[in-house]
């Protein structure tokens, strides 16, 4: 399946690629979702080639459920357009034998589900583990706000999902983790992964993201591609006789076309991190004609886009709610036609034909293919290995620790398999029907009980799954494999950076400044104040420490 959705875009996603975009760090990592800010690097920052990692990490295994349709190219994920007439079973043992209730916790994008107890999905997926898990489900929005208190008061569960935006909102994080979770290494390094084949299936670069304080610290969640993608409205477009932009002169030629305040519609929502992609700004650092590393907000590029967002605003065609507030909910607004072009992770994609689709049969997003602002070649962002982490507590001994990694197994068999089918679908004929194409159609009890429960407790191999709704893994594939064709280069591809705290800590200030500029508070003239605050309180220094780590790497 493609990455989950992962809350807001906008406000949430610039603070998370700020700190170096696809060398910064979740506790230090790139971050490829949308939410956080402060600090979760280490006070000094520090980075190691993920080859230094490799004695940590487990041994790469493959294991293949089926087949995919449809290649992923350059990195892209692999589409799996028809489902297979026979699942595997991947775990044929239950993961738990002592039957003792596992705690968890995780977020969750969607309306919360029945509890356990009163939950049949839960109950099902739970037989076949071999003992309950009980979920304490937060809202993903709020997620990050809810972490510091826990981590603080050392009331984790048995197993805490963190995705990386909340760690690098999270002050001194990796001496949290080493206070709270369990190291890993002795479980699951080399050869022992062996023992869990669906962890051992996930791959080693996403591995290396798990590592603080020199231990194997998580389980990954392997990241999509790309941290987001433009979505658009085509059902409403095409009534409008609109189409999809190719140039920002066509951006704001759509503000104009679609905007009816009249009629409640407004054109966009959050749409920054891609208006600024397109206009050729980096998502972190790169170099200029002597060598110096210069980040994305110095570049005159950043500085074009800026202004140029400001005006969407200025001229009233971003919906209000989201002038009011960063953190507006856009999937109502968007899946109500009250806006009609967004930027999203790219699970949101199908998580909102899940919702809609049997409300509104017609409701039809689709992605806008990358475009540069003058209509030129166009740049993408690529995003890092992994973005999300499941943690063990630490403290509950060895027994138990290879029990809450036996979930951990569970969670990570792939599409094609009985497990992926139970915990992402529930149970056939109960929780869903089988289409003609042999996709499963939730019904309405599955509509009610099935979430995103499970899969947040552990990653599986990106794939494109989802052909329940037709066109889907096509269109999401042809998209991923043209976005992967013109990514950027990454001046720190294979070296896992942990940025130190004092420049973590400037995101969330700068982004303060950015946002009033973009809504007319604050003048366009304040944004070279806002980047010589940031140069002057950690930026330059973090420019030294990023100059040296690639230094030190021969680049």
């Amino acid at each position: 399946m493609s990455g989950p959705e992962i809350g807001r875009a906008g406000r949430r996603t610039f603070i998370a690629l700020l700190g170096a975009g696809a060398a910064a760090a979740a506790g230090g990592v790139t971050l490829t979702g949308c939410s956080g800010g402060g600090s979760g690097a280490s006070t000094q920052g520090r980075a190691e080639t993920e080859g230094k990692l490799a004695g940590l990490l487990p041994k790469y295994v493959p294991y293949e459920s089926v087949k995919p349709d449809l290649p992923g190219e350059n990195g892209a994920a692999p589409g799996f357009s028809h489902y297979p007439s026979e699942l595997r079973r991947a775990v044929p043992e239950k993961m738990v034998p002592s039957g003792k209730e596992v705690s968890a916790m995780t977020p969750l994008w969607s309306p919360i589900p029945p509890g356990l107890g009163s939950n049949s999905y839960f109950a099902a997926n739970n037989e076949r583990i071999g003992a309950p898990v009980r979920f304490n489900i937060l809202n993903g929005n709020d997620y990050g706000d809810k972490l510091g208190p826990i981590l603080a008061a050392g009331n984790v569960p048995e197993l805490l999902c963190i995705p990386g935006w909340n760690i690098a909102g999270l002050t001194r994080f990796a001496q949290a983790a080493d206070k709270l979770f369990e190291d890993l290494t002795p479980y699951l390094a080399g050869d022992k992964a062996s023992a869990y084949p669906m962890l051992a299936n996930l791959p080693t670069r996403a591995w290396a993201y798990g590592v603080w304080n020199n231990q194997l610290k998580a389980v990954p969640f392997p990241a999509d591609a790309f941290p987001w993608m433009l979505m658009y409205r085509k059902d409403i477009f095409d009534q409008l006789g609109a189409v999809p932009p190719k140039s920002s002169a066509e951006v704001l030629a759509l503000g104009k076309q679609l905007t009816d305040a009249k009629a409640g519609r407004w054109a966009f929502g959050s749409v920054s991190d891609e208006m600024i992609r397109s206009f050729g700004a980096p998502a972190g650092w790169r170099k200029d004609s002597s060598g110096k590393l210069v980040h994305k907000i110095e570049t005159p590029e950043y500085a074009e886009a800026v202004a140029f967002i400001r005006s969407l605003f200025q001229a009233g065609y971003v919906h209000p709610e989201v002038v009011a507030n960063a953190g507006a909910d856009e999937n109502a607004l968007f899946e109500g036609g009250k806006l009609l072009i967004r930027q999203n992770g790219l699970g949101g994609w199908h998580e909102s034909l899940q919702r809609q689709l049997p409300i509104n049969p017609k409701f039809d997003p689709q992605p806008v293919l990358p475009f540069a602002h003058d209509g030129g070649k166009p740049i993408t962002w690529g995003g890092d290995p992994a973005g999300i982490f499941t943690f063990v507590k630490k403290g509950v001994g060895e027994a138990r620790v290879k029990e809450l990694l036996g979930v951990l197994n569970y969670t990570a068999a792939p599409f094609g398999t009985e497990e992926y089918q139970l915990y992402t679908y529930g149970v056939e004929g109960k929780h869903y029907t089988k289409q003609p194409s042999g996709a499963p159609k939730l019904t309405a009890l599955g509509q009610k009980e099935v979430s995103q429960t499970y899969v947040f407790l552990g990653g599986r191999p990106a794939a494109i799954t989802e052909s329940e709704y037709p066109g889907y893994v096509q269109s999401m594939n042809a998209w991923q494999n043209e976005a992967a064709k013109v990514r950027e280069p990454n001046l720190f591809d294979g070296i896992r950076v942990e940025q130190p705290a004092k420049m973590a800590a400037l995101a969330q200030p700068f982004d303060d400044a950015l946002q009033d500029i973009f809504r007319g508070r604050r003048p366009v003239s304040e944004l070279k104040t806002a980047v010589k605050q940031w140069q002057d309180n950690g930026g330059n220094e973090g420019r030294d420490f990023y100059a040296k780590v690639l230094s030190d790497n021969g680049r």
